[in-house]
């Protein structure tokens, strides 16, 4: 089956049956993802899914402020992956309409505990564990980042991440700009690892290139940074 892949616009912010089914593709693709059950402070092995919808909208809403939303769909046009890029010199919540509108709220639907553990915890270990694998503080925003890639379980292993991926992928070729992204599980590793990712820094492993967050609810989660480009070092 062939699929195609379209960028969203701002005008995609709206509610809508587009929002509608990207929020759903997505909260399929990760209703049992360790990383989303963890930084929302929900039980992982909980049947309550009701944050992995908004948890996710709320990065593509940031993506279609400040960076760029990508959807694969089918021919007739049914949405079955999502994902969001942040071109090189920007990054997520780096605007104010961002924050207003995509961090804002989905700090307003979290506890005091598990907001400070965001500004205080979570973001400032994120953004040092990035910068030191790959190099610098400047990599990643001199990179394509790719913020999140979800594909719909009944549609994966179709080579529709592959499409989502290669779509910025020549858009870096024309600057010369790596890619770069994080990975949660060490499945995610293999299929980053297939579509010409390497973990960074250079020459680690899956045992020794990743870094645990330990969230408010007790639980802990795995992150490996992967790069792909020639400027890499």
């Amino acid at each position: 089956m062939a699929y195609r892949v379209r960028q969203l616009t701002p005008v995609s912010l709206s509610e809508g049956p587009e929002m509608d089914a990207i929020q759903d593709v997505l909260s399929n693709a990760f209703q049992s993802d360790l990383f989303t059950a963890v930084v929302t402070a929900h039980d992982p092995a909980g049947t309550d899914t009701s944050h992995v919808g908004p948890f996710w909208k709320s990065t593509v809403i940031a993506g279609l402020l400040g960076g760029e939303v990508y959807v694969a769909e089918t021919i007739d046009k049914k949405i079955i992956g999502c994902a969001v890029w942040f071109g090189p010199g920007r990054t997520m919540y780096d605007t104010e309409d961002q924050q207003e509108l995509s961090l804002g709220p989905l700090m307003a639907s979290f506890n005091e505990e598990l907001q400070n553990w965001w500004h205080t915890d979570f973001l400032p270990k994120y953004d040092s564990v990035v910068a030191s694998a790959l190099g610098g503080d400047d990599v990643k925003h001199n990179s394509w980042h790719l913020q999140t890639l979800g594909v719909d379980p009944a549609y994966q292993r179709k080579h529709v991440a592959k499409l989502l991926i290669e779509a910025i992928a020549e858009k870096a070729k024309v600057t010369q700009s790596s890619l770069c992204t994080e990975c949660e599980t060490e499945t995610n590793v293999e299929v980053y690892t297939r579509l010409g990712f390497e973990m960074m820094p250079k020459g680690g492993d899956k045992n020794t290139s990743k870094t645990f967050f330990t969230g408010v609810n007790g639980h802990s989660f795995p992150m490996w940074v992967m790069a792909r480009g020639s400027k890499l070092g």
